[in-house]
């Protein structure tokens, strides 16, 4: 009997499905380092839109607020500017018709995925509601809302616990009192009737009670602040209750600035880096397993032709 063509055929079919598994790996490579090149160039430009020299020709100074007031001929819902000494946070201040416009909205009214600072929409813009609670994402390298969660270390609450909020065409101090981390439900902490209900003196109680960190209390008649960022959880959430004072405070951080911001661009830089290196070595792990396996299917399919 003549066996040559089915051992053609189981040839042919071995040769086919080696070709089809040499295709997908060849493949699977190309989409590795597609993504990652996608993944590290997204990442920068997240990065680039949160980043505070992006909005640092608008900020407000003492003798000259023509190019805040460029900012909010350009964006109406513009309406002051946060910084807290020390810290990434260094942003202009936005309020929406509802909260989820500034998530994914810059200051300038365009669309980034860093989103802005920004007012619960129940809130007065002018900051005379009993408690003002501003939200902002948590990004890493100290950009937008990054530097809250480093308030539950004590110390670092009682070196960076001032800061200025300028509206209405003036400055205002910022003392910064406490840390606690919350649900992003909790009714106290996020309420916006502070002052009627729950009463001031209720919602310093709470907050002190549930407080990683409380290192002062407010004056009576004092207006608060709530920062508000995430936190690891679907619903946790890491807040910074602050007052505002009509003294402000020097910036003891000032000539720390260039340092602060190489820091901020350097973290950025270390972390596309890395993802560029993982991608590489993904690619390169699999091509060469590759080529080793085709070499092997080669050598195989040339012993079984002597034989």
């Amino acid at each position: 009997m003549n066996w040559s063509l089915p051992r053609r055929l189981v040839r042919g079919t071995i040769r086919l499905a080696n070709w089809l598994v040499d295709g997908a790996v060849l493949a699977a490579v190309v989409m590795i380092v597609c993504f990652t090149a996608f993944a590290v160039l997204d990442n920068n430009r997240v990065a680039d839109e949160a980043d505070v020299q992006m909005f640092e020709q608008y900020r407000p100074e003492a003798d000259n607020t023509v190019s805040f007031e460029e900012l909010q001929a350009q964006n109406p819902d513009v309406l002051g500017w946060l910084t807290v000494y020390g810290t990434g946070i260094d942003y202009p201040l936005v309020q929406g018709k509802d909260n989820d416009v500034y998530i994914n909205t810059n200051a300038a009214g365009e669309f980034a995925l860093s989103g802005s600072l920004f007012l619960d929409w129940h809130n007065a813009p002018d900051f005379t509601d009993a408690s003002t609670i501003i939200y902002g994402h948590h990004m890493e390298n100290s950009l937008m809302f990054g530097d809250l969660d480093k308030y539950g270390d004590a110390e670092y609450m009682a070196q960076h616990c001032y800061g200025n909020l300028f509206y209405e065409g003036a400055d205002h101090g910022v003392e910064l009192l406490g840390y606690l981390q919350v649900d992003a439900y909790d009714n106290v902490v996020y309420s916006v009737t502070v002052g009627e209900s729950p009463t001031v003196e209720e919602f310093l109680d709470y907050t002190r009670d549930h407080a990683t960190v409380w290192r002062a209390d407010p004056d009576e008649g004092d207006r608060l602040l709530v920062l508000s960022t995430c936190g690891s959880g679907t619903n946790d959430r890491h807040v910074v209750i602050a007052r505002i004072c009509d003294q402000t405070f020097e910036d003891a951080f000032a000539e720390e600035e260039p340092d602060r911001v190489e820091r901020l661009l350097s973290g950025t830089a270390e972390g596309l880096k890395l993802g560029a290196q993982i991608g590489v070595g993904l690619a390169v792990f699999l091509l060469t397993a590759w080529v080793v396996g085709g070499t092997g299917r080669r050598g195989k399919r040339k012993k079984n032709g002597k034989e």
